[in-house]
Parts: C-alpha cells; structure tokens; sequence
C-alpha cells in the first residue's frame, strides 16, 4: 500500500516536471499536490513554451510522458471536432516506439501463461524482436509443423503501469475541463473513460485473436484480403501466436517497383477492401499505418495488428448513408437534421451559421468534377467545421474519418492519380448486390420475424406482472418536474417575506396603538412599549428590503 502511493508520487512528479518544462504549467499547477510537494518540486514552465509551437510541445510532452500518453495522443489525434488543426497534425506524428525489453523476461512470461518453454514450445525462436511496442514485444519463430508464425509477448508489468497512469488521466481530465475546455460539448474525463476502455480491450491479446477470426470470417470472400490465422492453443491475455504474411509493407514503394507490382492496381485493392470493411461489414480495422498492411502475391493486402478496431452499429451506418446522400444532394438542412438525430448539436449552437458553413463547403466541392475532389480535403473541412460550431461527432465515426484519411494517403502514395470516388462508385454496386442478396435477405427477415416472435411471447407475461402489481398496490408512479425544485424554493422565499411583511405590519399597528394609549413606562410622552415595537419593525423592514434587494442582483446573475 505505502509503496503503491510513493510510486504514485514519483509519478505525480514527473508528470509536473514534463509539463512545467513544456509550458503547461497551468494544468500541472493544478495537480493534487500537497503544499510541500507543490514547494519541492514546482518549476516554471522553460522557455521552450517560446521557442515552439503549442502542437509541437504538446506532442513533445507526451512522446516523453510515455506509452499511456502516447496512446492517448493518438486517439487525440482523430477528434478534429474536438482540437484544433495545428495540434492534430502534431498529434498524429506520434510514434508507438520504445526500447526492447529483455529477452530473458519474454521467457519468462511466455513459460508462466502457456506453460511450456518457448524451445519446446516452437522449432524456431527468433530471439531478435521484429517490433517493440509500448505494449508488447514481437518476435518471428516457426512451428514444428514448419509453419511460419509471428509471437507477440506483452510487456512485464505494463497492466500496473498503465493502471497508474489511467488513474493520473482522469484526475488531468477533472482538471483540463475545469480549467481549460467548459465550454466543450464533449468533456475530457469522457474520453479518458472511453479511452480506459479501449486500452485495457488492447492489453487482452485473447480480445485481440477474436478480432483476427471475426475479420478472417468477414473477408474470407474477398479475393484481395487477406488475414493471419490464430493458433488459439497459445493464446492468453499476455501471448498471441499468428501466422506470418510473407509480403512487402505496402509503403515499400522501391521494392514494390522491383518486383514489378501495379501500384495502381494495389492502391484500389487496398481502399475498395476498407470501404467493404465499412459498409458490408460495420466494423474496421482502425489502425491502418504502413507497418500494419502488406502487399502479397502482386494484388493482395495484408492486414495485422487487430488491437484497435471501429464498430458501426445499423442505426449508425444508415445514418452516415444518409448524411453522405444529403451531401451529394448539397441539402444542408438534412445534415443538420441527421446530426440532430445523432445527438451531436448542442443548444448553443447557431444553427444559422453552422448551415451556412455547411453550404459553403457542399458548394464548393459541388462545383469540382468528381476526379478532382480529395476527400481528405473534404473530411478535414468538415471536421473543421464541427470543431467551430462545437458539434459533437460519435467518437466512431471520427475514427472512420481518420481511417479513410489516412487510407486515401496510403493509396495517393502508390497512385499519385487515386481517386475514392472511382472506389466507391464500384462499391454502391456491391452495397446494392449484397442488399438484394438472397440469402442474406432470408436471413434478416427470418432474424426479425423471431425477434418480433420472442417479443410477443413475453407480453403476456409483462401484462401479468402489470395487472399484479396494480392489485397488490405495488405501482408506483415517479414524476420528475424539471426546474420544480427551482420553483419550490422561489415560492417558500415569497411566502417568507409576505409572511414578514404581515408581522411587521401587525407591529406597527399593534405598536401605534399602544402608543396612543399612553399607558405603562413613557419615553418623551410616548409609551415605551409602543416605541419598543416601531423599533423593532423598523430593524425587520430594513433586513426585509435588503433581502429583496440581494435577491434581485442574484436573478440578474
């Protein structure tokens, strides 16, 4: 326990150091330290706050905070409804890259979750890592069968660490919407939890193998795709054995020209096969960086890496259908309202302003031809706009974005003349094949007919606990007013001051009598009693007025 909290502090301290030194200082001011902690180790923030941009400091911090950061910057990365340009474009510099850890402590790991030593366990270990990430190490080996797999090893302790940090993350996210964004639609203790989330989903590689099969399954018609297997027999949260693609990463563009590959061909196979990801299937890979695809046998692309994967539920495809259809038909209106239905508009919206925004750049990519349209330029715009109008994009869909951003680089790399469009024209045709598919017809109407069917059984039985409970008298019937409690204190405030007001009323006249009776002690001919009673109304009209009058200033606030 005692260790657990120094090691926090420690922690505590070099998050304040690199913040200081980078010219944060106003949030690491702001961190839960006691006065002699703020005394020991408080710094000014260093003139590097001068010297560079705030993007580049702000990626700079985190490069050096670590792999937890480093993540969470690059989830950061895709939230341009959320951050500026400038610290997008930094933010999405960020690289996974960490020093290898020991050989000997992958042994060791591997031993204690499969329980056999990894010389038994394969006919070849390479003892040289292929990557270090900052989550797990991967190393190339082949089994006895003399199949060539990939071995990924999680780092010792990272669970711990990242714990840690996610605990730290939230207490920052406390503060920077205190602070630094009150204004925002979305808060950043959300996104930390939403961020939470997903990591701890990636240090369970067993999370990760089902990725694997589900995307195996998807694409297993996909001539142009293709996926590693599992060997589910050395699979635990901290190992994951893949088979490996024997491919050239697809940035290799030198020995992809060796081997005399059409990169033309490559770039549509590899957007044509995300598109389907989306629109087919409603879930993506979402971590699509060169080192992550390769191209196999001239045509085909590789996927690896399933650690972090976008979803998009029904409700949310037909959605962005729809907002795609209201952009094609330059109908502001519809995409307001589409976004209204997704609860991303917030009541301080001008709804005015944003349309017109909304307008300018649907006519402006309006009026360029089809094989002149960049649509990252186009994304980018749109997520410009969001950000200026404070318009909330489900964290799904900026993913999506980000993905098809960077997909269309990936491609414009191979083909300078890529175009999506050409992708996507193809890709409404299989769309509208596979929504006529006879099968898959079957199947959704045979789904949705026992889905109603189960539903209507179980209305008996909800019409008896109903009848139930209004004969035993066990409903209860909960009704919430909004502004009620508001209008219950404003009313017993009222009612207290008209009940002052007729007390002192009563005083004075009570007071005025006695006063004019002259009877008992006298003070300057006038009955004490009386003038005793003129005081004491004259004290409780004037708290009374200035109680209304602070009341007033309060209602002007």
């Amino acid at each position: 326990m005692i260790k657990n909290r120094v090691s926090k502090i420690h922690r505590y301290k070099e998050i304040y150091n690199i913040l200081t030194k980078y010219g944060f200082s106003m949030i690491a001011g702001k961190l839960p330290n006691r006065i002699f902690f703020r005394k020991i180790f408080f710094r000014k923030s260093s003139k590097l706050s001068s010297k560079y941009s705030r993007g580049k400091r702000l990626r700079m911090a985190i490069e050096e905070l670590g792999p937890t950061y480093i993540k969470l910057g690059q989830v950061m990365s895709t939230r341009y409804d959320l951050l500026p340009t400038d610290i997008i474009e930094e933010l999405s510099k960020l690289q996974d890259q960490v020093s290898e850890y020991p050989l000997v402590d992958a042994k060791r790991l591997f031993k204690e979750e499969i329980g056999i030593d990894i010389s038994d366990a394969f006919m070849e270990f390479d003892e040289k890592p292929l990557a270090a990430a900052s989550i797990g190490q991967v190393y190339n080996a082949k089994l006895f069968s003399g199949e060539d797999i990939v071995v990924k090893i999680r780092r010792p302790n990272i669970k711990n660490l990242i714990e840690k940090d996610l605990e730290i993350l939230k207490t920052i996210g406390g503060i920077v919407d205190d602070y630094i964004v009150r204004k925002s639609v979305v808060s950043f203790s959300e996104i930390v939890d939403e961020f939470a989330t997903t990591l701890r989903r990636e240090l369970d590689y067993t999370m990760e193998a089902q990725n694997y099969e589900n995307f195996r399954q998807a694409l297993r018609d996909n001539r142009y795709a293709v996926v590693p297997k599992v060997y589910w027999d050395f699979i635990t949260k901290k190992v994951l054995v893949i088979s490996k693609l024997k491919g050239i990463k697809i940035n290799d563009t030198q020995s992809l020209f060796e081997n005399n590959y059409d990169n033309e061909k490559i770039a549509y196979n590899l957007a044509k096969t995300y598109m389907e990801q989306v629109f087919l299937h409603g879930f993506f890979h979402a971590d699509p960086h060169p080192g992550n695809l390769f191209v196999i046998n001239g045509e085909k692309i590789g996927f690896v890496d399933f650690g972090m994967v976008g979803y998009l539920d029904d409700e949310s495809t037909k959605l962005l259908m729809l907002l795609l259809k209201s952009s094609v038909d330059k109908n502001s209106e519809k995409i307001v309202e589409t976004l209204y239905k997704m609860d991303s508009i917030p009541e301080t919206t001008n709804k005015m302003l944003f349309k017109r925004d909304i307008n300018y750049v649907l006519n402006y990519y309006y009026n360029l031809s089809f094989d002149k349209i960049d649509f990252s330029d186009a994304l980018t715009d749109i997520l410009r706009i969001t950000y200026k109008h404070k318009v909330r994009v489900p964290s799904q869909l900026t993913l999506l974005i980000k993905t098809i951003i960077s997909i269309e680089g990936t491609a414009k790399n191979l083909n300078p003349k890529f175009n999506l469009t050409d992708v996507s024209k193809d890709l409404l045709e299989s769309i509208k094949k596979d929504k006529f598919n006879t099968k898959r017809l079957f199947n959704k109407t045979y789904s949705s007919a026992y889905n109603m069917l189960e539903d209507f059984r179980e209305i008996p039985k909800m019409l008896n606990t109903i009848f139930y409970k209004i004969s035993n008298d066990k409903i209860k019937l909960n009704m919430n007013h909004e502004g009620l409690s508001k209008f219950r204190r404003e009313l017993n405030a009222v009612t207290n001051k008209l009940s002052l007001s007729i007390i002192i009323s009563a005083i004075i006249i009570g007071s005025s009598t006695i006063a004019q009776a002259k009877t008992g002690p006298q003070i300057l001919e006038m009955s004490a009693i009386g003038l005793v009673g003129f005081l004491l109304a004259g004290i409780m009209g004037i708290i009374l007025i200035v109680s209304i009058i602070f009341h007033s200033w309060d209602n002007k606030k």
